[in-house]
């Protein structure tokens, strides 16, 4: 029998495979230019990381639809899922079902082009030449890989992890804020960035709520596998949250 820790395992390894191809197929992610996001880039910002099926990328809107050339990067052995394309806001998902034994487990790419877009039409962040300056290149550690990609600037993915705001990026940004703080120009980046910048406040008291539950410590832990995090260390970090309100 296959444990949750070895088919988590060969998920990301798998992940690794994936991104690794990308990367050579597109030049180091250069053409088009693609912008990793989501749990992955969470390793380019803090030095744990979390197990995740979902490898995320975003794009910005040229002429024409980066993601037709994307689909034509991609290994023959992944599925498309879903694919939109609309104004200025396109969206390409990508899986692959592994085997092992008698189970199975899921891998998705993820591409978004022109826009981030959420579950309510609020949860919009705009892919526009300023979020592309502010871009770098890193080295994110994937199973057995090392692989240079780019990721956003600090304070454009701490944005992210707030309008998104699911219990796994409410955990992100606990994280992510004990270990390298708020950004002093947050709330002005937020709104060139955002469609909706009043989501940033609602969603910011939802994040305060949530890490101030008594149970947020023991998820926390279970999620990135070490103590580190204490209650002290949640106390300091709403502390810092509660300085945006």
């Amino acid at each position: 029998m296959v444990s949750p820790v070895e088919i988590m395992k060969l998920r990301e390894k798998e992940v690794g495979r994936l991104t690794e191809d990308l990367s050579n197929k597109s030049e180091g992610f250069e053409d088009p230019k693609l912008i990793m996001i989501g749990g992955y880039a969470l390793r380019a910002f803090v030095p744990f990381s979390r197990y995740t099926r979902d490898c995320d990328f975003v794009l910005k809107k040229l002429n024409g639809w980066n993601l037709d050339k994307i689909k034509g990067l991609l290994p023959k052995d992944l599925d498309i899922e879903a694919f939109e394309r609309r104004d200025n806001y396109g969206f390409l998902r990508c899986i692959k079902i592994l085997k092992v034994n008698k189970r199975s487990a899921k891998v998705s790419l993820d591409f978004m082009e022109g826009e981030v877009r959420g579950r309510t039409k609020e949860q919009t962040f705009l892919i526009t030449d300023e979020f592309l300056q502010k871009i770098r290149k890193v080295k994110i550690p994937i199973a057995d890989k090392e692989i240079e990609i780019y990721v956003p600037d600090y304070a454009d993915y701490l944005i992210l992890k707030f309008v998104s705001a699911r219990s796994s990026d409410i955990r992100d940004i606990a994280t992510l804020v004990w270990k390298n703080g708020v950004p002093e120009d947050l709330k002005r980046r937020a709104k060139k960035m955002l469609a909706h910048p009043e989501i940033l406040k609602k969603n910011l008291e939802l994040t305060i709520r949530i890490i101030s539950d008594r149970r947020f410590l023991d998820s926390w832990k279970g999620t990135f596998i070490t103590t580190e995090f204490t209650e002290k260390t949640k106390e300091e970090v709403l502390t810092e949250l509660k300085r945006l309100l």
